[in-house]
């Protein structure tokens, strides 16, 4: 037969739960995070850059456009438990107070120290535990809020690029000072002062090198408002405070006085003898107390004249 102390216990070789553990306990956590799913939906932040893209269009005419690049994910709510609660049997702990369904006396009476009552180890046969602490898996809900930004770009047009040159029926007296001009107004480039530009002008020919056309252009990113989902996953668990059961085990109480006897004034010698916690009694008496409640105690002070005892156990 297997003992173990009671205040040491931390596992139930047989058991019976008495009640199922409530849902949402107070005490149960998640002992994991969940991993996030990612927006099912992403609708709701290509709208926000939408938004956000359309509020430029009216500034300069240009038309502006936007891409959604995500962000991180946080959770901002749970994991809260819902159900489907799945007990891990092999982790379950006893916790709370403990009730004996039988007590009894182990073994026979002995002394320890100098007293004139003798000694037993008390031990229970199954029991109660008004709680337990255990794993389990469950579903959980939690919340994740996803960050986003809008990557904003700028359609915009972009004149023809070019050069001016001298144009060759230029009269040939002012050659050299068109020529001046033209270099002039290749280096003002597109320019209010010269809506002409692009065009001949003034014996001055332009010669392209980049014809007029449109192009998206980058712009700073702008962030949206971080969209919140809920998701449900099942995640491990620890219950800290479930229900009580019950336990067939045999467990150690502890050291009790099983054997009591009046001493005669002043001098610590047996008198009449009572038994005591559910001892039978069949040893209490002065025979043993003198003969046998010393075998297998081993004195733990040699020098002294205490002669104090314990119990091996």
């Amino acid at each position: 037969m297997k003992y173990r102390a009671l205040l040491s216990a931390t596992a139930i070789l047989s058991w019976a739960f008495t009640t199922t553990a409530a849902i949402a306990s107070t005490y149960s956590h998640a002992t994991q995070l969940p991993a996030p799913d990612g927006l099912t939906d992403t609708s709701g932040e290509q709208s926000q850059c939408n938004v956000l893209a359309a509020a430029h269009d009216t500034q300069n005419g240009y038309i502006w456009s936007a891409v959604v690049v995500p962000g991180a994910a946080t959770i901002i709510a749970g994991p809260t438990e819902i159900g489907n609660r799945v007990i891990d049997q092999n982790s379950i702990a006893p916790l709370g107070t403990y009730v004996p369904s039988h007590q009894e006396i182990r073994g026979n009476p002995y002394k320890n120290g100098g007293s004139v009552n003798m000694f037993g180890i008390e031990e229970a046969v199954g029991g109660h535990y008004s709680n337990s602490a255990y794993d389990f898996t469950a579903d959980f809900t939690s919340t994740y809020s996803y960050a986003f930004n809008c990557t904003m770009t700028e359609t915009v047009h972009v004149p023809v690029q070019g050069y001016y040159t001298v144009d060759p029926n230029a009269p040939g007296d002012s050659k050299d000072a068109i020529r001046g001009n033209c270099d002039a107004y290749t280096a003002m480039g597109p320019d209010a002062t010269q809506p002409w530009w692009g065009t001949d002008h003034a014996f001055c020919d332009f010669n392209v090198t980049t014809p007029a056309h449109d192009e998206d252009q980058p712009r700073p990113d702008e962030a949206g408002t971080p969209i919140s989902q809920d998701q449900v996953d099942t995640l491990h668990a620890h219950e800290s405070f479930g229900s009580g059961f019950d336990t067939s085990d045999t467990m150690i109480i502890g050291q009790v006085v099983v054997c009591i006897s009046s001493s005669k004034t002043g001098t610590k010698l047996p008198g009449a003898w009572t038994a005591q916690n559910g001892y039978d009694g069949s040893k209490c008496n002065s025979t043993w107390y003198y003969g046998g409640a010393t075998a297998g105690v081993p004195n733990l002070n040699d020098g002294s004249h205490n002669w104090v005892t314990v119990p091996v156990i």
